[in-house]
């Protein structure tokens, strides 16, 4: 039974990683990953993410389909981002447009929406192989994902043959 686990990062009093589930898993063909990236969160903002965070790990533990979550938060730069790994795409929808994950979408959209932050999301099929590396699923979030600047669309999804992007809403 996997557990949450806290990785305060050294280098950075109020940065650190939460993870869930097995990195050195070798991933089904079916399986996708998710991305959701906020940068330039002031500090009401930072605080109300983690407080839905807060919420959404708790619904994200019940579902079996689950394969592996990471949940990260950086004062500086306002970063927060959560990685989520799925055995398919059903259990990810299923898991997306339900509880306090479609609470949070709805009631705190805001949050990504407005402001000056910059909103990234993007789900693309893994195809089987290794758990890509966080700073590699970052990239591939910021350079192919559905990009918000200000809760204005500014790019959407762009699809790649590598990744096979998807453009659903998170």
């Amino acid at each position: 039974m996997y557990k949450w686990e806290k990785h305060q990062d050294p280098n950075n009093t109020y940065g650190a990683i939460f993870t869930y589930g097995n990195r050195e898993k070798e991933l089904p063909d079916t399986a996708v990953i998710s991305v959701t990236r906020g940068e330039q969160f002031n500090l009401i903002r930072i605080l109300l993410n983690s407080i839905i965070n807060a919420f959404v790990k708790k619904q994200l533990v019940k579902n079996d389909g689950l394969l592996y979550a990471e949940l990260s938060g950086q004062l500086d730069g306002g970063i927060g981002q959560t990685i989520t790994i799925w055995k398919d795409r059903k259990s990810m929808n299923r898991f997306r447009t339900n509880g306090a994950h479609q609470a949070a979408r709805r009631f705190f959209s805001w949050v990504f929406y407005s402001g000056k932050v910059k909103a990234y999301f993007y789900t693309w099929k893994a195809n089987g192989g290794d758990i890509p590396s966080s700073t590699e699923v970052t990239k591939t979030a910021i350079k192919y994902g559905r990009y918000y600047e200000g809760g204005k669309l500014i790019r959407a999804a762009i699809p790649s043959e590598d990744h096979k992007g998807d453009d659903h809403d998170h």
